[in-house]
């Protein structure tokens, strides 16, 4: 009764204290006492203190839980995705399937927390660490088809900045539109080169995914070119309305019936473009395949490490992913997949 008192609370990040819990005792009728007698009061709030204590509640945050309370566009988002992608899983008549994503990996990226070291000797003493540096950034697609090896494609690694002051702080601020347009149709072409058809091509939902034609309307456009655009889609208008009114319709409408430019460029070549739902990065497998990747360079960097080796070590990780180690990452969130769709159920 207690614990789900305290659970509810914190759900909603309301501070808890034991006051609280005797309010909240005394409201179901588990306490009965004047509020208006302190002596009678205080010596309940110090039972319930007693209580708590005894019961092993702590003060403070609770290390090491966590999670995202989904909102009914995300819910349903993800939803959608397990019911759409799980008759996929293991059949053999299944459509290809390409997994697309970015990431980056720092100059000064290491895995040393499983270096061994000697508590007794007091002469170890490790130098200071040094401090991310300069990053690459990296773009793939990771194949996973019913009649083919797995494979990396379109694999593209780059810096975003001569220096460090000129990296943006998010590394998805490397990547834009035109960019990533760019990249998709060498994607594409790489797939038309290995014959592979109506294949889904699934991807986060990052800004730069999701761009539409450059001659689409926005809201900072002028209200006259709002009214135009609305008598262009057939929208009806009087021309009075205010611009935000005139935004509210062309916003629904092009939600609707404006493609990104991905999905038709997928859609000329006879691919599909499926999108991941928010906050459910266990359902992308190429997830593991950069921290397969990146382990491999963190496991081989020292103080010495030059910038440029980083990408030449890179490089060489991603040569030295196997088929059957991509297909492990496929079946571990296809399992993940799984493991959604009986949740639901």
């Amino acid at each position: 009764m207690v614990q789900a008192f305290v659970r509810g609370r914190r759900a909603t990040r309301t501070r808890t204290t034991a006051v609280d819990v005797v309010v909240f005792l005394r409201e179901i009728c588990v306490l009965d006492f004047d509020l208006e007698d302190k002596k009678v009061y205080s010596l309940h709030l110090r039972s319930v203190q007693r209580f708590l204590k005894y019961q092993g509640y702590e003060r403070g945050n609770k290390k090491g839980l966590s999670s995202y309370h989904l909102s009914k566009k995300n819910t349903v988002a993800r939803d959608l995705y397990v019911q759409r992608m799980h008759p996929h899983v293991g059949s053999a008549s299944r459509p290809a399937i390409v997994y697309t994503d970015e990431s980056f990996i720092h100059h000064h990226y290491k895995c040393h927390n499983q270096s061994l070291y000697d508590p007794s000797d007091v002469l170890d003493v490790a130098p200071k660490e040094k401090h991310k540096g300069r990053r690459y950034c990296f773009i793939a697609a990771i194949l996973d088809s019913p009649t083919m090896d797995s494979r990396v494609m379109a694999l593209d690694i780059f810096t975003g900045g001569t220096t460090l002051a000129n990296e943006p702080k998010d590394y998805h601020g490397m990547f834009n539109h035109a960019y990533y347009v760019g990249w998709f149709q060498r994607l594409l072409d790489e797939l038309d080169e290995i014959r592979v058809s109506n294949a889904l091509i699934v991807m986060g939902n990052a800004k730069y995914h999701k761009g539409r034609p450059s001659n689409t309307p926005q809201s900072r456009h002028r209200k006259e070119v709002l009214i135009a655009a609305c008598k262009a889609y057939g929208i009806p208008v009087t021309g009075t309305e205010f611009k935000s009114l005139l935004w509210e319709k062309l916003a629904a409408y092009i939600e609707t019936n404006v493609l990104p430019v991905v999905m038709t460029m997928a859609s000329e070549r006879g691919h599909t473009v499926v999108y991941t739902p928010p906050h459910h990065s266990d359902l992308q497998p190429i997830e593991m395949i950069w921290a397969l990747v990146k382990g491999d360079v963190g496991r081989q960097y020292t103080d010495m490490t030059k910038f440029p080796e980083v990408k030449t070590r890179l490089v060489a990780a991603f040569a030295k992913l196997t088929p059957h180690a991509i297909k492990g990452c496929v079946k571990v969130a296809e399992g993940d997949l799984i493991g959604g769709l009986k949740a639901l159920r």
